[in-house]
């Protein structure tokens, strides 16, 4: 049976920071919950909410309801709802999309503190392959809910119809991020994959040589592939971000 993902908020009765994780296109909370368990157990509170249409356990939703202005109103209220929690210092880390995402609202919000991208694709050139593993991702929803195969024929077609006009906002996002990196001003952290299936090896290290006035903290993880957060690679990731703020978000 399907049980949609739930959002989380994370406390630390001695915690005076907050981080804010967004999750990736097609993902949702699940993602992101190893990382804000361990940001927790190191004394930060720690926020993520699904982006809208995301984890509602109908994949079409993510096209219907979501869009790339929702999902930036989305990680703006993220950093709002841990303020009215009585929480001022915010970090953000994004993964994939989510990255992305994070970025363009660090370059909008120099009150956060710091942050940064996972798995970004600061390199965006749409292939087959993206379409590809959003159907699956959308079959085996379907299948997991047992679904008939009729209507999954039926919500795959609707999907492959649709998904491009998507694809094409998230494009412009991204041409839009990479152009405004100079409107950073925070510490900023990226972190790749070396055996990434849905990124270009260069993406991560494209947008470093965009950001000569910031602090950089890069990091690569051999053999490890998209998903940082939940693959092999996570204790490190984990590490390296908590290194990360310790250098760059306690002073």
């Amino acid at each position: 049976m399907y049980q949609k993902p739930k959002p989380f908020f994370f406390k630390n009765e001695n915690a005076t920071q907050a981080i804010v994780l967004l999750h990736g296109y097609a993902g949702s909370t699940i993602d992101m919950r190893l990382l804000g368990r361990f940001l927790q157990r190191q004394g930060y509170v720690v926020y993520c909410n699904n982006f809208r249409g995301h984890g509602t356990g109908e994949p079409k939703d993510i096209l219907v309801f979501g869009g790339i202005d929702y999902w930036l109103q989305d990680a703006r209220d993220a950093v709002s709802y841990v303020r009215d929690h009585g929480y001022k210092d915010v970090a953000m880390f994004g993964l994939s999309l989510g990255g992305i995402i994070a970025t363009k609202t660090m370059e909008e919000c120099q009150d956060i503190k710091c942050g940064g991208a996972i798995s970004a694709p600061f390199i965006f050139k749409v292939s087959d392959y993206f379409h590809e593993q959003f159907i699956g991702y959308a079959n085996y929803t379907y299948h997991a809910q047992a679904r008939s195969a009729v209507e999954i024929e039926k919500n795959d077609a609707y999907l492959r119809a649709n998904v491009d006009q998507q694809v094409k906002q998230i494009s412009t996002l991204v041409r839009k991020t990479n152009e405004g990196a100079s409107a950073l001003k925070q510490p900023f952290f990226l972190a790749q994959g070396t055996a990434d299936e849905m990124l270009q090896q260069a993406s991560a290290q494209s947008f470093q040589e965009r950001l000569s006035n910031v602090a950089v903290t890069y990091h690569t993880y051999p053999n490890a592939g998209h998903v940082l957060t939940v693959n092999e690679a996570h204790h490190a990731l984990e590490n390296d971000i908590l290194a990360f703020l310790n250098d760059n978000f306690k002073k």
